[in-house]
């Protein structure tokens, strides 16, 4: 069983991720990665903007021969093969709180590689990691009911645990959704906490204030039409295999993920949403 967290359940991770890998296979493209591509051409497919923002994480965190590396949040286990066989990582560890994706991860049986089924608040490294990552798993890492003070107690402890897990030449290549230009009101009515039942999207200010006593910024983006355009993508992927992804998941949890890919791609082209990756390293190194 999941240690407890102070973030989403796992029972509320459950309900998102863990659907069978071969319904996520058919809509996600060949790197199995449930997390926004990086279109930085125009004529990208979605597989090639998968690529880049794989390669992104890779160079921004420093994978190197022989490193350790930590991707937090791992889902598929994507990074965590990219980090073995395009860097050439010693071990390559992820932490999840899907059954299913760890189970998936397992079951492949990749040199280096390992996952737990774990939250990063329980985790405790047997030495220090060269390179940590972590996409898509800090809109979990709180709850909408905190008040902004103990979001950004919980950000800063994430931050905290990173900078004492890192070498001291060690970088840590984040990417999260944040808010964006919706006011108050939007966000009251956004249907965002039930897509992510017991999540909360942080502010870019929340992630930059709360990283700043433990970790040094190294670079930021805001990229939201990444976003628009992974979403659109997946949800053309999921029209086109409607009958095989149906026949795995059901009727009405087609019409969830396909309406949440559907709504999410004009939210992100109307700016409400931001997807933001940060770099950081240790402070003065």
């Amino acid at each position: 069983m999941v240690d407890a967290n102070s973030g989403a359940s796992q029972e509320a991770i459950e309900f998102h991720y863990d659907m069978p890998a071969e319904f996520f296979a058919l809509w996600l493209g060949n790197s199995m990665t449930y997390t926004a591509a990086r279109f930085t051409r125009a004529d990208m497919t979605l597989n090639e903007a998968q690529d880049d923002k794989i390669n992104y994480h890779l160079d921004s965190a420093r994978v190197g021969e022989g490193y350790r590396m930590l991707d937090i949040g791992c889902g598929w286990g994507t990074l965590l093969k990219a980090g073995v066989e395009r860097r050439g990582a010693a071990l390559a560890h992820g932490l999840t709180l899907s059954p299913l994706q760890q189970q998936y991860i397992t079951s492949l049986d990749m040199p280096n590689v390992t996952a737990a089924l774990q939250s990063y608040e329980h985790h405790e490294p047997e030495m220090p990691y060269d390179s940590i990552v972590s996409v898509g798993a800090f809109e979990h890492f709180v709850k909408p009911e905190m008040s902004r003070a103990e979001k950004l107690d919980t950000y800063s402890e994430l931050f905290r645990r990173a900078a004492q897990w890192m070498t001291r030449d060690g970088r840590f290549s984040l990417q999260t959704m944040t808010w964006g230009d919706a006011g108050p009101s939007e966000r009251a009515m956004n249907r965002i906490h039930e897509i992510f039942p017991e999540s909360d999207l942080p502010e870019i200010a929340d992630v930059i204030e709360a990283a700043h006593p433990h970790l040094e910024l190294v670079s930021m983006e805001n990229r939201p039409e990444d976003y628009q355009y992974t979403l659109a993508a997946w949800a053309q992927g999921l029209m086109a295999n409607s009958d095989a992804a149906t026949r795995i998941v059901g009727e009405e949890r087609f019409k969830f993920y396909l309406d949440s890919c559907k709504g999410g791609s004009l939210l992100y082209r109307r700016r409400r949403f931001y997807l933001c990756r940060f770099v950081f390293k240790h402070r003065g190194r």
